[in-house]
């Protein structure tokens, strides 16, 4: 298996990001908030967002990239068929990339049950 994050699996568009948020399910971990809305392209996309509460530029990207990385290496236990927008929540408190790929897993499935079972 790839462990890559192509551009195929990104979220890009405002719109889309928005969409999630606005009408998909969402589902709070311990570390993530996951917003999750079903797409017809057979692929998990990945829109990573941040809150200026999180902290400074250099705080926020890196809780981003640690998302994003966590997406990569458990892609094969994500719902399939889906965008996910995952914000990290405040107070974020440094988890390490374990917590926070488990924490994305149990999370994006509870969403993507809560969603209707469409995916």
């Amino acid at each position: 298996m790839h462990h890559t994050f192509s551009r195929e699996e990104r979220l890009k568009r405002r719109s889309d990001f928005r969409r999630c948020v606005r009408q998909g399910a969402r589902a709070a971990g311990d570390y993530v908030v996951v917003y999750v809305a079903a797409n017809e392209l057979g692929v998990t996309r990945l829109g990573a967002g941040s809150t200026r509460r999180l902290g400074n530029a250099v705080a926020r990207n890196r809780a981003k990239r640690l998302v994003r990385e966590a997406f990569r290496l458990s892609k094969a236990d994500l719902p399939t068929g889906v965008d996910m927008v995952v914000v990290p929540r405040i107070p974020w408190s440094h988890p390490t990339l374990e917590k926070v790929k488990t924490d994305l897993v149990r999370t994006a499935r509870r969403a993507a049950e809560e969603l209707g079972g469409q995916v």
